[in-house]
């Protein structure tokens, strides 16, 4: 197989298509996409001097292919507010601005990163398009390549270990975005409370509903939290959520765990804020928007053991897009 045709059987075998037809009528399951890249890319790496003769290939193949998934692996954050786009490496990375719902009247504001690192907000005074500053640091990965080609793992394993990382990259610039945002919110999009008080919630819930139907993201520790009380949920409700631990939806309002984990060794730094939730309107549009510039560089190490292992970089930026339609809802017993 040329590199054209390999690189369609990779794209393939991340799709959700179940089959994949070669160009000699030859009809290959999920199962035989992997096992064919695996035997073909095994066979472009037989000895040192092949895979040195087709090392620009196989970064190739694997880069576009890490392109292809890592989209989805960021849009799933904050569902259906999380926009991306995928810019050239000579393009401006710009987004236009419109303000189709009538309702958003108010002031709008952009967060995103300064050339020094820190994220910084400021107001928009008409539609129009603004820049997205790119970060200088991208999502660098490490995988070694061996163990896909001894059968350690399949192809969409291998790019899943790499578009999760830089994922969880893109992830932590959306959560410090969004920390920013909060700050410049005015008071009556924000409560805090020392525990669950179910007339804080509702009462943000009333603001962004003027706006949108309300949708609450946290983290599923703040999910437990949020008792249904007796007053209004149905015995099918209070079963639902002694079986998975906490409620689906509250009075109306959608309730989305967010991913939760450790950015350390010693498990005592969350990724997410325990005692924050963050009140969005569904039907609103994006709020966030990752910006992908370049295609995906792939380059080699060699350890002292002369294994190799390939590193991924990629240039990213967030910028997020408000009006004074989202709320927050701290508890802040729930802080660590």
């Amino acid at each position: 197989m040329n590199i054209e045709q390999l690189k369609k059987l990779s794209k393939a075998a991340l799709s959700p298509a179940v089959n994949f037809s070669m160009e000699d009528g030859t009809v290959l399951t999920k199962v035989d996409m992997s096992e064919t890249l695996r035997d073909e890319l095994n066979a472009m790496s037989a000895t040192p001097a092949q895979y040195e003769r087709n090392k620009h290939d196989i970064f190739e193949i694997i880069s576009e292919a890490i392109d292809m998934k890592s989209p989805a692996e960021v849009a799933k954050f904050f569902d259906g507010f999380v926009e991306t786009r995928q810019y050239g490496i000579h393009d401006k990375p710009e987004i236009e601005i419109r303000r189709e719902n009538k309702q958003l009247r108010a002031r709008a504001f952009m967060t995103q990163v300064s050339s020094a690192g820190v994220y910084e907000v400021f107001k928009l005074a008409k539609s129009g398009k603004v820049s997205i500053n790119m970060l200088a640091v991208g999502g660098a990965c490490q995988i070694a390549y061996e163990d896909f080609l001894t059968g350690r793992v399949d192809w969409s394993q291998l790019v899943e270990i790499v578009s999760m990382g830089m994922a969880d990259r893109v992830y932590d610039e959306i959560l410090k975005t969004i920390a920013k945002v909060e700050q410049s919110l005015p008071a009556a999009n924000k409560a805090v409370s020392a525990e669950f008080e179910p007339a804080a919630l509702e009462k943000l819930l009333g603001v962004v509903g003027n706006y949108g139907s309300p949708v609450i993201f946290c983290t599923e520790t703040f999910a437990r939290a949020i008792t249904e009380g007796s007053d209004w949920a149905s015995e099918a409700e209070k079963i639902a959520r002694r079986n998975v631990g906490y409620l689906a939806n509250y009075k109306g309002a959608k309730i989305v765990v967010l991913p939760q984990g450790y950015t350390d060794e010693t498990h005592t730094q969350l990724q997410v804020d325990d005692s924050k939730a963050y009140i969005m309107p569904a039907g609103r549009g994006s709020i966030f928007t990752v910006g992908f510039q370049g295609p995906t560089q792939v380059r080699e190490t060699e350890n002292e053991d002369w294994s190799k292992e390939l590193h991924t970089y990629k240039r990213f930026g967030v910028t997020a897009f408000i009006f004074h339609d989202i709320a927050t809802y701290t508890i802040s017993s729930l802080a660590v």
